[in-house]
C-alpha cells in the first residue's frame, strides 16, 4: 500500500478512535466526579481496540488473521504514546486550566498520532508487510 493511502486510512481510523476517546472523556467528566486526567485513562482504553482493529485491517491492511503478538506490540506502542499523552495533558491542564480540557486533549491526541503511525508502520506491522510481498 502506498504511503499516501496509508496516511489517509490512518487519519480515518485515528479520527474514529479519537472521537471515541474524546466522547468518553467528555461523558465521564460531565457525568461523574472524575477529572479529565482520570477520564483520559478510560478514553484511551476505549479507543485502543478500535485503533488496533482499524489499523490492522484498513491502514496497514497486512493482517489476514489478528494475533496476540501483534496486539501486544501495538499495545506497547499505544501505551508509550499514552504515557506521553498523559504527561503532556497534565501540563496542558496545569498551564491553560481545566476549563480547556477538551481542546487540550484534541491537540495532545494529534501530537501522539504521529508517534503511533511511525512506530506502527516500522515495528508492529512491518513483519507482515515483508511476508505479504
Amino acid at each position: 500500500m502506498h504511503l499516501k493511502k496509508e496516511l489517509l486510512m490512518f487519519l480515518m481510523v485515528g479520527t474514529v478512535a479519537a472521537l471515541v476517546h474524546l466522547s468518553m472523556v467528555w461523558i465521564i467528566v460531565s457525568a461523574t466526579e472524575l477529572g479529565p486526567l482520570q477520564a483520559n485513562i478510560v478514553g484511551f482504553l476505549g479507543a485502543l481496540n478500535i485503533s488496533y482493529l482499524g489499523h490492522s485491517r484498513f491502514t496497514f491492511n497486512k493482517l489476514k488473521k489478528l494475533s496476540i503478538k501483534t496486539f501486544a506490540q501495538f499495545a506497547i506502542i499505544a501505551s508509550t504514546g499514552f504515557l506521553v499523552n498523559q504527561i503532556t495533558y497534565y501540563y496542558g491542564l496545569k498551564w491553560f486550566g481545566v476549563a480547556f480540557y477538551m481542546p487540550i486533549l484534541m491537540v495532545v491526541l494529534v501530537m501522539v498520532a504521529v508517534f503511533t503511525f511511525v512506530f506502527s508502520k516500522l515495528w508492529v506491522f512491518a513483519i507482515s508487510e515483508h511476508v505479504k510481498k
